[in-house]
């Protein structure tokens, strides 16, 4: 039986696109809006819009499904879930929302600078931010936790994850726009 020379054919190996390879969670994403912007010093919609792009954009990178959480619908162009109570706090608009879902997400409008790496261990962990609990995940067997003569929302997940804190910064007051990045600032001043 003569050797035979195995005959190796040359090809390509097809080049990685990411953007085709992009996994979605299935656990609804909601981002908080409803605030008063009381301590912005006026009201903040002239900047919002684009508070709720970059959002909205970051999320559905991670999500399958993302909405924002508000008394009524802000903006035509985005999924709204509207809350029912009266009262402006996350803690009503969270338990309503873990009532109609088993599991989410919850992340708040005006901290723009969560890196979607940060979203991802964050459910991947079944875990909020340790020092900002509007960033996390959450689910039904959680509601035990929530005490309604308090509304605090620390602690209801009792895991947490230690976040860098330049990502938990809360744009809130005219000077906290300083923390965001030129080319976003630059955006939020036209």
């Amino acid at each position: 039986m003569k050797s035979e020379k195995l005959k190796y054919k040359k090809t390509q190996c097809p080049t990685f696109h990411p953007s085709l390879y992009t996994f979605h969670f299935d656990i609804p994403c909601f981002i908080l809006v409803g605030g008063k912007s009381s301590r912005f010093g006026t009201e903040k919609e002239d900047k919002a819009e684009l508070f709720y792009k970059l959002q909205y954009e970051k999320c559905k990178k991670v999500f399958k499904n993302v909405y924002f959480v508000a008394k009524y619908e802000k903006f035509k162009n985005y999924p709204f879930f509207i809350e029912k109570s009266k009262i402006y706090a996350p803690f009503f608009a969270l338990e309503e929302i873990l009532k109609k879902h088993k599991k989410i997400f919850i992340l708040s409008v005006d901290t723009p600078l969560v890196k979607e790496n940060t979203l991802k261990k964050l459910l991947q962990k079944k875990a909020v931010a340790c020092d900002n609990p509007l960033i996390g995940y959450y689910d039904y067997t959680m509601l035990k936790n929530f005490d309604k003569k308090t509304l605090k929302i620390f602690g209801i997940n009792k895991k947490c994850l230690k976040v860098p804190q330049k990502e938990l910064i809360n744009i809130n007051k005219k000077e906290d726009l300083n923390f965001i990045p030129n080319k976003i600032r630059i955006l939020l001043k036209h």
